[in-house]
């Protein structure tokens, strides 16, 4: 039994909730993909769906299984994309994205840490956003990256954190009590 191809079926009709749909999404036939979700059932030994003539419904263990499908897809593309790189010649290269606005001391020692600990690969560096760098590690497109919380780390492993302390700039004109610290209602200009 091919378990990946199951896999990406079980997950496509769990997604649709529909075999023509799913069928149609992943350019087959219905009978075949009925045929290969009931080999997936016979070969872990549970019922994935609940069908009937009007619905598809997961069943208790098909939910359980649909987010462990997920995962054990998307390791099998970082395979085929680390075999790609591999065939490319890429295959000593990480992919790291950082935010444009880091700074050039923290980036020089961020290349600096990566050259001490790994001097065997290269680290091919990208300026993108939080969000996008979140998309590009999902996709296997990055291999690493430096985010600005908060974000969806649901599908990441974080490392360590960075601090960057944060400063406010106003006009010479603005006046505040004279403290160590400013406060946001210090911060709120007058109306007229």
């Amino acid at each position: 039994m091919n378990l990946v191809g199951h896999l990406r079926c079980f997950v496509i009709v769990a997604e649709e909730l529909h075999f023509g749909h799913a069928a149609e999404r992943l350019g087959m036939a219905q009978p075949p993909l009925s045929q290969r979700i009931q080999r997936l059932e016979r070969e872990l030994g549970v019922r994935l769906f609940d069908r009937s003539s009007r619905r598809v419904e997961l069943t208790a263990p098909g939910r359980l299984l649909l987010d462990e499908a997920r995962d054990i897809l998307t390791r099998v593309e970082r395979i085929y994309s680390v075999a790609e790189r591999a065939r490319r010649g890429e295959a000593g290269t990480v992919r790291a994205g950082v935010p444009s606005d880091l700074g050039g001391t923290i980036v020089a020692a961020l290349i600096a840490a990566f050259r001490d600990r790994r001097p065997d690969l290269r680290l091919d560096l990208r300026e993108t956003g939080t969000a996008e760098q979140v998309r590009a590690l999902a996709d296997g497109a990055l291999d690493a990256g430096v985010v600005r919380h908060p974000c969806d780390s649901r599908e990441l492993e974080l490392g360590p954190m960075l601090a960057q302390p944060l400063g406010v700039l106003l006009p010479t004109a603005f006046s505040l009590p004279t403290a160590t610290s400013v406060s946001y209602a210090h911060l709120t200009l007058p109306t007229n």
